[in-house]
Order: structure tokens, then sequence, then C-alpha cells
């Protein structure tokens, strides 16, 4: 019997991904060649129907996984309340409750522990080892699968094709074109479907080639060159009717005071400029003045979407970088400075105060090269970074206290910053003062008489070491466990 549907899991699947297994996997082509060799609609309904299958099936996997994992947690909840009561009696009284024996308690860590292990392991937790049954009636089962699909139109879940955008660009080819595109399609329908919604740039010319090579032939150089931009013509097409509709792209155009990012936006990339035109237009706009501002040609499109994905990557890792570093590091115990969404600020990223009482001050670096010869936040520029931290803290300080007439500050804390403030006046004094050659170790030796620590890390980065120049001056790489994942340099 199928579950009941209560979560619905397989509406958050992207189409994109059943795609790419469709293309990627020898037994569904072939379903889907069978599908659409025994159909009027072709392999536009039997993509349609696989859709349809995968995240019907999907729903009814996640509703048995979700609602034993729901199960679970309620029984976890049960328990822990059933301990805690047990405890607080204990803590309160010194004895157990009456009735209720030491053995019993033990069971309930038992089973509490047993919970949480299941729950960690949530197909073995539902069916075992037997195998993983989502009906009584496997015929029954796929009868009413196809019955929804019928009654749908066709129509796979949130995100069909958009076979209209795709027709309209088709018919606003030149003849010629559409006339390579006939011919491609009539030799070879799902080699050249395949071209077209290959959702990568590396996909894309894995099944240009594919197609060209399964032609063999049997189109002219020509034609060829006229089927590769027709090819890429009806990919956008498919890609824009997949993420931005006309009426959301018409708004978000209206909005765009300059004539020339309109124009950019219009004819441009729909993973990243116009998704920015749709979700933070005023975030385009300012990255838009920047990239002119460094030379960048008005009618450059691509050249506006490299710089964006540049940004955003690089600002994305800087703000992960921070984030997972002010998690990694166990040694703060208290954070004076934390993380925040500002990477592009110049100062320091992190000042916490660590188990001994040392004061750490912290840059991230999540670059990808493995070692990094200049830290400003913590050489050129430590002096005014300590002095602005310190009167950031004293400026907080001063608002809880207004805010809080009884609110007293940690001694730690307000220690901390008379480190800091003298740390700064001490390091201004050496760079005056002394020997060029000696002004490493000096700084280094005023950072520790003051029980500071200058710190390097990089969560989200490969950063394993700094020169011998930063080491100088008492800087060191401090570990963050295993890095984050970097995202690919290159594709979308």
């Amino acid at each position: 019997m199928t579950p009941p549907r209560r979560f619905r899991a397989g509406r958050f699947l992207d189409a994109a991904a059943v795609h790419a297994a469709a293309d990627a996997n020898p037994r569904l082509r072939r379903f889907m060649r069978t599908v659409a060799g025994h159909g009027d609609a072709g392999e536009v309904r039997a993509r349609r129907l696989l859709e349809h299958i995968i995240r019907h099936v999907i729903d009814d996997v996640g509703d048995l996984h979700l609602g034993n994992a729901v199960a679970r947690l309620e029984r976890i909840a049960v328990l822990r309340e059933r301990i805690a009561g047990i405890l607080d009696h204990v803590l309160e009284g010194g004895t157990l409750p009456e009735g209720v024996r030491v053995e019993a308690l033990g069971e309930s860590f038992d089973q509490l522990r047993t919970e949480m292990r299941e729950l960690s392991r949530p197909r073995d937790g539902i069916v075992g080892d037997a195998p993983l049954r989502l009906a009584e009636d496997a015929a029954a089962y796929a009868d009413s699968m196809l019955r929804e699909f019928e009654a749908g139109g066709g129509a796979a879940g949130l995100h069909s094709e958009p076979a209209a955008a795709v027709n309209d660009a088709f018919r606003a080819m030149p003849a010629d074109r559409q006339a390579a595109v006939r011919r491609a399609a009539a030799l070879e329908p799902q080699a050249l479907w395949r071209a077209v919604a290959s959702e990568t740039e590396g996909g894309k010319r894995a099944a240009v080639a594919d197609l060209e090579t399964r032609l063999g032939g049997r189109l002219t150089p020509d034609e060829l060159s006229r089927l590769r931009t027709a090819v890429d013509d009806l990919g956008v097409a498919r890609n824009r009717g997949l993420q931005v509709s006309q009426a959301r792209l018409a708004e978000a155009l209206a909005r765009i005071v300059d004539p020339e990012l309109r124009a950019v936006v219009a004819g441009g990339d729909v993973w990243l400029t116009q998704q920015l035109a749709l979700h933070n237009p005023e975030a385009l706009a300012t990255l838009w003045r920047r990239f002119r501002d460094r030379g960048g040609r008005a009618d450059d499109g691509p050249g506006f979407r490299a710089y964006l994905r540049h940004d955003m990557v690089t600002y994305g890792r800087g703000v992960l970088g921070e984030y997972t570093a002010a998690f990694s590091l166990s040694s703060i115990e208290l954070f004076l400075k934390g993380p925040d969404a500002n990477v592009k600020v110049a100062g320091t990223d992190l000042v916490g105060i660590g188990h001994d009482g040392w004061v750490w001050l912290v840059d991230d670096k999540s670059h990808r090269a493995t070692s990094v010869g200049g830290v400003s936040a913590l050489t050129d520029n430590l002096v005014a970074n300590l002095r602005r931290d310190a009167a950031d803290f004293r400026d907080a300080i001063t608002r809880l206290q207004r805010d809080d007439p009884g609110f007293t500050p940690d001694p730690r804390i307000l220690d901390a910053i008379s480190r800091m403030e003298d740390a700064a006046a001490e390091i201004e004094r050496i760079n005056r003062r002394g020997s060029a050659a000696t002004r490493p170790a000096r700084i280094s030796r005023a950072l520790e008489e003051r029980r500071l620590r200058l710190r390097v890390t990089s969560a989200a980065g490969e950063v394993r070491e700094i020169t011998q120049a930063l080491r100088d001056l008492g800087l060191a790489v401090e570990p963050t466990g295993a890095p984050v994942p970097l995202p690919p340099t290159g594709g979308r």
C-alpha cells in the first residue's frame, strides 16, 4: 500500500538532475526510446513520463524515510522527557522517584541510544535487510502512477519541459537553420535532444561532438555549422524557459534604469545575470558599476557574467571561511569580534579570548594557493586594526551600560582591550624607532609580552603555510580541521 502523501519530497527535485541521469544511464535511455517508439508524442512525452515516475517514487520513498524519522524523533522526545524527569527528581531529592528502578533508568538510556543510532541509518531503520517495498501490489502501484500522469496531461511536477519556449526559438530561426535541425531530428532525434538539453558547458560540448559523430557526414559542413548555432539558440531558450518566465524577466528589466545594463540582462545568462536581476537588482547595479569602472565594455555580456561569477565565488568563499573558522577554533572561549557577511571590509576577521587568556587576532585566507606571503590586516595595518577593534569594543560596552545601568563588563574583556591598545602604541613606537632589521623580532616580542596571538586560517581554502617574513612577526597558520570543499573554477 502506498504511504500517505505528506512530505512531497519529489517536488524539490531539479528537472536537470532527472535529465542528466536519463542521458547518462543506458537503461533509462532504452526506457525512453521504448516509450517514445510506442507513442505519438515521441521523446518529449517519454522524458516527461520518466520525470513523473522519478518524482512519484521519490515522494513515496521520502514519505517512508521522513515518516519513520518523525516517529523516531517523537519516541526520542518521550524518552528524553522521561530521563530528564528522573534526573531532576534525583538532583532535587537525592533519590530515585518511587517505583523507578535503577535498571529502568538504564533501559531508558539504552532505548534512547538505539533510537539515535537508527535515526542515522534511515533505510536499515525502516526495512532492515528486506527489499524496500513501496506498495503491496506492484502492478496496482504502476497503474495508479500512470493514471496520475495521464490526468495531469503529461506535465511532470514543477519542472516540465518548456516546450513553448523551445518551439518559439525554433520558429524565430532562419529557414536554413530550421532545415538543419529538421534533418538532424530525422536522423538522430535523441542525440539532438541531448545536445539541446545539456545543462553545463562541458556537457554541451560532449553532446554536440557526439551528435556530429552520429550524423557521420550525412550533413554538409555548412549544415553542421548552422546546426551548432541552432543547438546553442535552442539550449538558451530551454534554459531560459526552465529558469526565468518571460513575465518575471519583463518585470525585472523594467526595474533596471541603465539601458546598457538592461540590454545585457535581456540577452544574458539565465543562471547568473538574470537571476541576480530578479532577486537582487541593487547588487546587480552595484556590480555593473564596478565592472564598468574597471574597464568592462557596455556590450560585453559574457565578460560581465564572468565578473559576476568570480565575485560571487570569492565572496561566498570568504563568508564560508570566516564562519567555519569561528566554529572550528575550539581554543577560543569568547569572541569579541565574530564572523559576518562583510568580508570585503578591511580589518581583522575574528578577535577572541582563548582559554588561557591570550587574545587571538585572526585573518581568514581561504585561498586556493597553499602559501600566502601577505596578511595586511595583521602586518601593515595591524596598529590601525588593533585600535579600531579596541575602540569598537569599548563603544559596545558603553552602549550596553547606557541601555542597562546594571550591566558589568567581564574583567577579561576589559583586560584584553587594554592589552590591544597597549600593543598598538608599542608597535607604533617600534615602527618609528630602531633598526628595520630587528623590527619583526621586536614586534613579535611586544605581542607575546601582551599575550596577543596573530593567526591565519584557511577554513575554505588550501593555505597551509606562510612565508618566513610573516613567521618572524609571530604569525602562524591555525588548522581548522578538514577544509571545506571549494566550488569548481569552471562551468556554472
